[in-house]
This record gives C-alpha cells, structure tokens and sequence, in this order.
C-alpha cells in the first residue's frame, strides 16, 4: 500500500523538495547525508538553482552544510567549507530570519538569555533562588519556571534559603497594578516617562491569580511564590536567611529599581557568583544617568559591589555577575 503512494510522491514532487524530504528522514534516523544533486557545481559563480523552488532548495542547502561526517574522505573541515561556500551550498542570511522572526527576536532573545541564566547558577553551584521583579505579562517569569524544571537533574542538591526544599523557588514580585506613581526626580526627566510610555497604572497585564495559573502549570506550587505589592513593603518580608542566586529586574523605574534592590544589599541577601538581569538598561535612549544605569551606579559605590558585566542581551537588557560587596555574607558549605 505505501509503494503506490511513495511512487506517486517521487513522481509529483519538485526533486529539490523530494531531496528535502530524504534528506530530513535521513537525519532522524542518524544516516549519512545524501550528496547535493541540485545547483551548480565547485568553483561556479552561477547562483541559479535547476530543477525546482527557491524555498526547496533553501532548505535542501541547510541540511547540506558542512558537519564532521563530512571530513570522512580525508580533507578538513575548513576545505569543505570553503568549497561549499564557492558553490554558493550555504544558506543565506536571508535565510536565518524571515518576516515573521522579526517581530518575535527580541522576545526569543530574553528567553535565550534567562534560560542560560538557569543554567549558570546550577552548573557554578550558586547558593539561593530566583527573583523577577516586575511580571507583567509573565513572559520572562514562564521562560524562568520551564528553564528551572531540569534542576531535579542539574542542581546541586542540599539544603538552601527556600528551608527543607532542596530546589530553587521562583520568588515573583509585582504590584499587579502597574508602575506606581512616578515622584523621583531621576524618573521625571526620564525619556520614557515623558513620553508618556511609562505612566501611573502602565505596565498592568496580568493578575495575580492569572500568573499563579500560568508558572502552576510549569512548576508544582511549592516551588513558586508571588509576592503581591510594592517591592519596598514586599522585600521586607522575606526572611532573613534569603538568598538569590538570580535576579531578573523589569520594574522600568529608578526608584522601582532602588526599592527592591538596596533591601537585598543591605541585608545581605544576594550570593557570591549571582547573576543580575536589567531588562530595561538601554531604555531611555540608554542615556546613564536614567533609570536601571542609574540606579546601578549608586548602588556599585553604596555598597562598593564588584562585578563582571555579561554584556546586553535581546534589545534593551544587559546582566551583571555579583563577585563581592559590603556584608556579602560567606557561602555556606
């Protein structure tokens, strides 16, 4: 029964599209590469493609770059790479982001970006949990929750700031009524602020039930917790063995910024080795004596913090690796 329907596919097919298709299940079952049959050959400044769609080809040529299976008959990687660069067998940069990646990089990018975070902390052992100041949506705070399911296998395991729990908990702290009133001086010159994009009341999407379902059907609930309210009055309930070996702030705000942040510092609770995200470092034009930059420069001389920078990340965000600061207390054993 599939002789007739696989002879009537070879036969309606365009060939590069039918190569496609070969070449696909080849890859999912670990068999070699079929040879490129299609297009000009080495040495050909030609660009054009015979015998079927531009598309097809496209993703034909993908498949057939260059992998270490290809340095079998002798020759290094390099040579086969360069050859099948002149042959024009590469994709183009076209080819890496279409229309409709555009809209949705920056957003990929943060993911990217905080699921490394997740990574970091467990694979340098940093001690505490994870922390996002400002939810909104729950973008970021979904891309945190499904990064930390792999910590069962990749955390070490003992006892940490979340009690009797060996695992890391997702502390998310928000007002759910959007940016409060904006009185700091830092923040009226603010481009954004003046603009009016960042106002009384913006920035509110979801509620907090609506989060609590969302993260709860990622990570069982005792690994998560909201703290609903400003972070001045909501940091200073946590206790006081806290720890966060993470921290992803999106309050917008200088003074959201120092709301939540000068409490941690001062009581100690950031680890050695955490890792800091500000996903609005480069709003405002980026101008540093506004927002997130500026909060961060006082920080640095209020408590003589000495960090490396990770550098940006998507289009706005850029991250800090906390090495030491005044009262950083010792890492546990």
């Amino acid at each position: 029964m599939l002789d007739p329907l696989k002879n009537a596919l070879a036969t309606s097919l365009p060939p590069d599209v039918l190569y496609w298709m070969r070449s696909v299940k080849r890859a999912i079952m670990f068999e070699p590469p079929l040879p490129w049959p299609y297009g000009p050959s080495s040495g050909s400044s030609s660009s054009a493609n015979t015998g079927g769609s531009t598309q097809g080809s496209t993703l034909a040529l993908a498949i057939a770059a260059p992998s270490v299976d290809d340095a079998d008959d002798g020759r290094i990687i390099q040579d086969i790479a360069l050859e099948k660069y002149s042959a024009r067998q590469l994709p183009s940069p076209g080819a890496y982001y279409s229309y409709a990646d555009i809209l949705i990089l920056p957003a990929q990018e943060i993911a990217k970006t905080l699921t490394l975070c997740v990574q970091y902390i467990n694979s340098a052992h940093v001690n505490g949990d994870i922390a996002e100041f400002g939810t909104m949506g729950g973008f970021s705070a979904r891309a945190i929750a499904t990064s930390m399911v792999f910590d069962l296998q990749r955390q070490p395991l003992g006892k940490s700031a979340s009690g009797e729990n060996p695992f890391r908990i997702l502390r998310l702290f928000d007002s759910f009524e959007g940016l409060p009133e904006i009185t700091s001086p830092v923040d009226q010159v603010a481009p954004h602020v003046i603009s009016g994009a960042w106002a009384k009341g913006g920035c509110k999407v979801l509620a907090a039930p609506q989060l609590r379902a969302l993260i709860g059907k990622i990570i069982p609930p005792h690994r998560f917790q909201l703290y609903e309210g400003w972070f001045a009055d909501t940091v200073k309930t946590l206790p006081p063995e806290t720890r966060f070996a993470m921290i992803h702030f999106d309050g917008d705000l200088y003074q959201s910024t120092m709301d939540a942040l000068v409490p941690l510092f001062e009581r100690g609770m950031i680890s050695t080795g955490a890792i800091l995200c500000f996903d609005d470092w480069n709003a405002n034009r980026a101008i540093p004596t506004t927002g997130e930059r500026q909060a961060w420069k006082e920080l640095v001389e209020m408590f003589a913090i000495e960090a490396s920078n990770g550098g940006d990340y998507s289009v706005g965000g850029t991250r800090f690796i906390i090495h030491s600061y005044r009262g950083i207390p010792a890492d546990p054993l």
